[in-house]
This record gives C-alpha cells, sequence and structure tokens, in this order.
C-alpha cells in the first residue's frame, strides 16, 4: 500500500472528505488514516491488499488505539472486512462490493427513507442520462430508482387530541417524518463516531416544531438504528456512525470496482445538480435560502481562490438542503466524491478557473431568487468545466 504522500493527494482527501466523510482534513486521526488508506484503494484496487492493526500502527506511525479505531472506520464504511487466519493472514482486506451488495446497502439506508415524490423527482431528471445505458451504473440507478418505498400500513386510530386540532396536511406523522429526513441528513454529513445531536427540547426548538413531533422523528431514526437516546444527566439524543455515509463508500467502491469512469460520473452528477436547483427554486424556503445566500458570501469573501473553490462545495451543499430531496442529494454526493478522490490533478485552484466557477454561481444564485429566466443548465455545466481540469 502506497505511503508517501503529496500535496495533490492531500487535496483530493480535503475534497473527498468535505463531500462524503462530513469532514475536511481537519477531521479525527482516525478518519484521516482511513481516508489515506480508502484513497490508495480507489487508485490501485486490489482484494489481495490485506493490512493488520499492527501495519496500520508502524505505517503510520500512530498508537494501537488509533489503529483499532482505523480499522473499525473502515469495516463500517464497507470498504474493508475481516480476514482470519494465522502465520499473518490474518487482518483487513479490501472489499469491493458487487451490484446486489451495493443494492442491499443504498435500499436499507437511502431508498427505503425515501418519498414516493423524491423518488419520482429522481427519476424524472435522471432518466434522460442514463435511458438505453447498459453500462454498471446506469444498471446500478435504474435499480435504485426503479425502487419504491414500501407502503405503510395505515396508522391505528388516536384519542383525539385536547386543544386546537391540527389540519391533515400538517399532521404530527407527516411533520416528523419531514424533521426525521432533515436529521438523517445531518446525520450523513458527521465524521464517523457518535456525536451529541441535542436533547428533544433543543431539537425542537431548532427546527421550529413541538416536542411532540421531535419525539415522533426521533422514534423513526431509532427504529432505523440511526440514533440512539440516553436518559438521565448526560443524555440526550445521539447519532450513531451515519448510515448514509457507508451507503456512500460502498457506491464509490462499486464504482471503482467496475472501473466506471470520472466522466460517466460527472454527466450523472450534472443532471443531478440542475435538478436540485430546479427543485430548490420551486421549493423557495426562505430559511433554507438565507443559509445560500450565506454560502454564496463565503465564496465572495474567500482568501485566495483555492478557498473559493473549496467554499462552492457548501453553496451547491445548501442548495441540495433546500431542494428537499435526500436521494438527489446522496446521488449527488456519490458521484462528486468518486470524481474527486480519482480525478483531482492540482492541489490549489487557479484564478481564472476560481472566477469562472464564482460567476456561474452567480447565476445559479439569481435563478434561485428569482431574478433570472434563465435555466440552470448552463450555469451548472460552466461549474463543472472550471473544475474539471483541476478538481
Amino acid at each position: 500500500m502506497p505511503i508517501a504522500d503529496t500535496p495533490t493527494l492531500s487535496r483530493a482527501r480535503d475534497l473527498f472528505g468535505r463531500v462524503i466523510n462530513g469532514h475536511d482534513l481537519g477531521g479525527s486521526t482516525p478518519a484521516n488514516v482511513a481516508d489515506r488508506i480508502e484513497q490508495s484503494i480507489c487508485l490501485t484496487p486490489s482484494h489481495r491488499v490485506v493490512i493488520t492493526e499492527g501495519n496500520l500502527a508502524s505505517t503510520f506511525g500512530v498508537g494501537r488505539r488509533v489503529a483499532r479505531q482505523t480499522s473499525r472506520i473502515l469495516q463500517l464504511r464497507g470498504v474493508m472486512e475481516p480476514r482470519r487466519g494465522g502465520k499473518g493472514m490474518g487482518g483487513l482486506r479490501v472489499c469491493l462490493p458487487g451490484l446486489d451488495q451495493t443494492l442491499d446497502t443504498i435500499r436499507g439506508e437511502i431508498v427505503a427513507t425515501s418519498s414516493v415524490a423524491a423518488m419520482a423527482d429522481a427519476r424524472r431528471w435522471l432518466q434522460w442520462e442514463i435511458a438505453d445505458q447498459e453500462d454498471p451504473l446506469a444498471r446500478l440507478m435504474h435499480a435504485m430508482l426503479e425502487d419504491a418505498p414500501p407502503a405503510r400500513a395505515p396508522e391505528p386510530s388516536q384519542p383525539a387530541p385536547t386543544g386546537p386540532t391540527r389540519p391533515n396536511s400538517d399532521s404530527p406523522p407527516s411533520r416528523a417524518h419531514r424533521l426525521a429526513a432533515d436529521l438523517r441528513q445531518q446525520i450523513a454529513l458527521l465524521p464517523p463516531g457518535e456525536t451529541f445531536l441535542g436533547s428533544l427540547a433543543s431539537i425542537a426548538a431548532a427546527y421550529d416544531t413541538s416536542l411532540e413531533v421531535a419525539v415522533e422523528a426521533v422514534r423513526i431514526l431509532a427504529d432505523g438504528q440511526h440514533v440512539s437516546m440516553r436518559r438521565g444527566r448526560g443524555g440526550g439524543v445521539f447519532a450513531c456512525e451515519p448510515h448514509a455515509g457507508r451507503a456512500l463508500h460502498t457506491i464509490n467502491a462499486f464504482l471503482i470496482a467496475n472501473a466506471v469512469s470520472p466522466e460517466r460520473c460527472r454527466a450523472v452528477l450534472n443532471r443531478a445538480n440542475i435538478g436540485m436547483i430546479d427543485l430548490a427554486r420551486a421549493r423557495q424556503d426562505p430559511q433554507r435560502l438565507a443559509k445560500v445566500e450565506q454560502s454564496f458570501q463565503q465564496m465572495q469573501q474567500a482568501r485566495n481562490a483555492t478557498a473559493l473553490g473549496q467554499n462552492w462545495y457548501g453553496f451547491i451543499r445548501d442548495i441540495a438542503d433546500m431542494s428537499g430531496n435526500g436521494l438527489l442529494h446522496f446521488i449527488a454526493r456519490a458521484m462528486a466524491g468518486s470524481i474527486l478522490i480519482r480525478r483531482t490533478r492540482s492541489a490549489e485552484l487557479p484564478e481564472a478557473a476560481a472566477r469562472e466557477l464564482f460567476e456561474a454561481s452567480r447565476q445559479i444564485r439569481a435563478h434561485l431568487v428569482g431574478g433570472s429566466q434563465d435555466a440552470p443548465n448552463e450555469a451548472q455545466w460552466r461549474c463543472q468545466l472550471a473544475l474539471q481540469d483541476y478538481w
């Protein structure tokens, strides 16, 4: 396993971490070591690679505790699995998943929680790119988008609540599922490990909803093993290992195993981003739009061209959140991560590329706030073209 590092490889991990792992190079030491190993797997995939915790400790100059945590992270990401055996045969080995294994992970962690409307919008925006294609990426997308969430059994009737009644369209279960989806997106961006999300009361306050809705949303997530609840002093809601993160790493390993080119990923990414921009404009969520405005300002105030490029990923992420379509957001993150870990050619972004990226982003922002009737297709392509020779 290559251990030599360069500024370009480091930048690739930085960008990959921002998109896939939810952290940059300021992440934990075990996560950073895991990133280096996963990067090596992506660049030189081989089922024959076997590493032990002792190898990890000596190769990367870390203690056994960090090596054990790194080993656990790699297993949770689904890119390595335990291999038993004596005489040096034991340890972790690379596991590059097939189509069925990848679909099982995605279905369990992403598709099953996607609404019928989200599935329909994802199909509508991606169908043109994957229609009549027979490559591994198209087969994966077809299989994923043909799935439909199982019909839920009707909830047992509940006693009528005291106090003012709520309209059906604004009932607690509906709001709870929306809150659960928002929390899932937040959890997906967290680094591996357990993270305190807050008390039930603070979650309710942060999302401007009732305690009843917050309790129901947390129960939905707890049933899917995405969060755990602790009572008493020091208790609250804790995120478990991010499940969407595992699905993202699994799909990246599938793309690597099947030699799906960065160019092919970019075509799907472009359609997903255009779809989310269009959905975000239609949704016009004032709070989300304010976050997009803040991200754009961070691009504008960036200290240099490279920092502007890094901030662009936050700008696009906030647009994705505004779109309200977690499935398209997942697909976009998967494609972007696979591109960045393999295609990054430069540690720094040149001034000319940053200027083009900013001007195209300005056009996207104008489209979102309703000041421009231009379709976002051209602006999104301009963003991709500005980045493609470097990141």
